[in-house]
């Protein structure tokens, strides 16, 4: 099956943990530079819970089920 590159039916983990890491780092006080980000990013990272991960899982694995329902239509969730 070819799919589309920015499917939202396979990339569910990339949206939720940029958008995560994103909303946490990026806050103020902003990091002065590179190093300072990356240790950010690096903090933030450790505390996505296994519980974070199960719950987005569950959100694709039901999106899958979407698509395969309506056979590969444009669906919004």
């Amino acid at each position: 099956i070819s799919w589309p590159p920015c499917s939202p039916d396979l990339t569910s983990a990339d949206f939720f943990l940029w958008g995560y890491i994103k909303n946490h780092v990026h806050r103020p006080p902003l990091p002065n530079d590179l190093r300072e980000l990356w240790e950010r990013i690096t903090a933030e990272i450790v505390t996505v819970t296994p519980n974070m991960l199960e719950c987005v899982w569950q959100e694709t694995d039901y999106c899958w089920d979407v698509c395969r329902i309506t056979g590969g239509s444009h669906i919004e969730l």
